[in-house]
């Protein structure tokens, strides 16, 4: 060894005097007032040296000894050797005590035994009740000819005051990497090392812990009572690193950010084998298995470096993806339209890189899924979906019973399409049944789906949904009519759908239109949906009939322009009704609906009941219409034109009776006129001209 402790040092010399001068006496004492020597300084040195038939006794004692920081100062230092054996080349110490007190380290009391053979070059080492960190440390060491052995065993180690006791000898590099943790744990440590000169050969670490519990600063990585074992195993082969861990988590709760895991409902095990070259820089996992406990099971390998992968396999088999959406995929998706789903089935994943090129396949084993805020669902899916990067064709199929959008249901149905490049493309026309009409879509492709700019288009028609149902369905008053429409081009880019060309609607015997339809961020935490929509022809009587609001006869125009809804609330648009010019149908209004009209315009309510016009159950007018602006939750109101203090709404006209209606709300909240709308809670009425 190039070293010798500086105690050996010490007592060579002494052992030299005493065989030079007391060969004959049994007993040697000497006491040094102060000894500097190299970095070391003592002070109240005495030694007492005893001859026994065991060997020689050795008793030394210091009230202090000062060595080289980070150590520093050691106080009432004792040494004891029961067993001294001095022989040619060797030299024993059977059984030995060192004790001494330290600032850090406290009173300690520590057991020894020394074999020394110099001239052979061979060492061996044995420490026991080496008080460290509330524990007791055992270390064995042999040297012999250059190569080394070395072993240290502890039981119930404070982490906390370990990685206090251990930061003055880390450099600043290391002691940044420790800044802004808290530990709190009890460790049982076995760890085994050997190798040649300064070179680590082989190590072997043990480590336990019955409640680990640490923290950084930012609260983003976080343990709590976690029971942890783990086992590392290294060899050094040929510059190579041969490896193998095994990492089990039995109990407690964890968290890395978004990730939450309560090991008491379901342990957490690791093991992996590979090899790293540091030379190069290369690392191997030949195997990898992850299993948490009924949730998911991995299996997988790896080459690189630690900045590009040159090989990389990972398969699941079979895992419930309910418990895998709960924990290890839901926190990412939190803000998201896949936030707060019910969901349940199996899912398999196969996932192949080569450089740059990898094949990703997911199997969908009875799937089922429903958004907690009634979005999306779809039920009974099955098949497979696969994406690739590469040249290679791979094949999809998906296949399910049901589901829905926004509460409009569809049917089962069937989709194939192929990956390519990073892009998907539809095989063939797909159709899904929507009530009892359908969505045909003719042509369909989607680009870069594993990146932020996602791309997909579509084209296709809606044949022929009846109104009645679609009304029915979402809960409104019964609708007549058909909804059909073709579709020349649905685009979804930068998180918006845009739909190129109109919608038709064949509704109360008239048409309406919906155009330049723009729908953004659709299933996020707010979609903004934007319109136009033009309504030609309707037929009031059946309008009118539909939600109860009084008999009108005639035809109704109108359109609704930069319609904006925000999450699926109106926000935003300009609105226009009235009576188409030229319409030659037979125009009449009743008396509730002239009440309810000019309840919504701001009348005085009841007045035709309380006059002599009640006796007519209908008037004649000439036209009718009403106009809303809507800005900041304010509707402004006009109708078919200005009267004295007010606006038309209802212009009497034909044969008689007539009636003018007008409205003197120039100004409406929106939440109230909604209220207006919906039923009859403050009287109002028409003013009798």
């Amino acid at each position: 060894m190039k070293n010798n402790p500086t105690w050996l040092v010490f007592f060579a010399a002494v052992l030299v005097l005493w065989q030079s001068v007391a060969f004959a006496s049994e007993q040697f004492k000497l006491t040094i007032g102060h000894w500097t020597f190299d970095d070391l300084s003592a002070q109240n040195i005495a030694v007492n040296l005893q001859l026994t038939k065991q060997g020689l006794t050795v008793n030394a004692s210091a009230d202090s000894i000062v060595l080289a920081q980070p150590i520093g100062m050691l106080k009432k230092v004792t040494l004891q050797c029961t067993e001294l054996v001095l022989l040619s080349g060797q030299t024993n110490c059977v059984a030995g005590k060192v004790g001494f007190i330290h600032k850090e380290f406290g009173s300690q009391s520590i057991a020894f035994s020394l074999q020394a053979m110099p001239e052979q070059a061979h060492y061996q080492l044995s420490v026991s009740n080496l008080k460290f960190a509330d524990a007791n440390f055992t270390i064995i060491a042999n040297y012999d000819k250059q190569h080394w052995q070395a072993s240290l065993t502890t039981t119930e180690a404070s982490l906390a005051k370990l990685v206090h006791n251990v930061s003055p000898y880390l450099d600043e590099i290391q002691k940044s990497m420790l800044t802004g943790w808290n530990f709190d744990s009890d460790l049982a440590v076995q760890a085994n090392l050997s190798g040649h000169q300064q070179q680590v050969d082989q190590f072997k670490l043990k480590l336990t812990s019955s409640a680990l519990t640490l923290s950084d600063a930012q609260g983003k990585y976080v343990t709590e009572n976690v029971a942890m074992n783990l086992l590392l195993d290294l060899a050094l082969q040929k510059n190579t690193w041969q490896w193998h861990t095994d990492i089990r988590l039995n109990s407690g709760q964890a968290y890395a950010e978004p990730i939450f895991i309560d090991f008491d409902d379901a342990a957490l095990s690791l093991q992996a084998t590979g090899e790293w070259q540091s030379t190069k820089q290369h690392l191997v996992i030949s195997d990898v298995q992850i299993n948490h406990d009924n949730i998911v099971q991995l299996q997988g390998s790896f080459s690189g470096s630690l900045q590009k992968i040159e090989a990389l396999d990972v398969t699941i088999n079979h895992a419930e993806l309910a418990k895998l959406y709960a924990v290890w995929l839901q926190p990412f998706a939190l803000g998201t339209a896949a936030d707060k789903l019910e969901i349940a089935g199996q899912l398999g994943l196969v996932f192949k890189q080569r450089a740059d090129n990898y094949q990703l396949s997911v199997n969908l084993d009875k799937i089922f899924i429903d958004d907690e805020k009634s979005r999306f669902g779809i039920y009974d899916l099955n098949g497979d979906i696969a994406w690739s990067n590469n040249q290679i064709i791979t094949q999809s199929k998906l296949a399910w019973q049901g589901g829905y959008v926004y509460a409009v249901p569809f049917g089962e149905s069937n989709l194939k399409i192929q990956a390519q490049s990073s892009s998907l493309i539809l095989v063939e026309p797909w159709s899904l049944p929507i009530l009892d009409g359908a969505l045909l879509v003719n042509e369909f492709s989607l680009t870069n789906a594993l990146d932020d700019k996602t791309q997909w288009t579509f084209d296709g028609l809606v044949t022929p949904i009846s109104m009645e149902s679609l009304s029915a369905t979402l809960g409104w008053p019964v609708l007549h009519g058909k909804l059909s429409g073709v579709i020349p081009k649905v685009s979804y880019a930068n998180q918006q759908i845009q739909v190129d060309g109109a919608l038709m609607v064949k509704l109360f015997e008239g048409t309406t239109v919906i155009r330049d339809l723009r729908l953004d961020k659709p299933f996020g935490a707010l979609p903004q949906l934007y319109a136009n929509v033009d309504l030609t022809g309707l037929d009031l009587e059946i309008l009118t009939q539909t939600f109860d609001f009084g008999k009108i006869t005639g035809k109704l125009d109108g359109h609704l322009s930069g319609l904006r809804l925000s999450n699926w609330q109106p926000v935003q648009f300009d609105a226009h009704f009235a009576t188409p010019e030229g319409d030659k149908s037979r125009r009449r209004i009743s008396q509730k609906a002239i009440d309810n009209l000019s309840q919504i315009g701001g009348g005085v309510g009841g007045i035709l009941s309380r006059s002599f016009l009640r006796f007519f159950e209908d008037f004649s007018y000439q036209k009718l219409g009403l106009s809303c602006i809507l800005r900041n939750e304010t509707c402004a109101m006009s109708g078919v034109g200005e009267a004295k203090q007010g606006y038309y709404i209802v212009k009497g006209g034909g044969l008689p009776p007539r009636i003018n209606v007008v409205g003197y709300t120039r100004q409406v909240d929106w939440p109230d006129l909604i209220e207006r709308l919906k039923a009859v809670s403050q009287s109002s009425g028409p003013v009798i001209q």
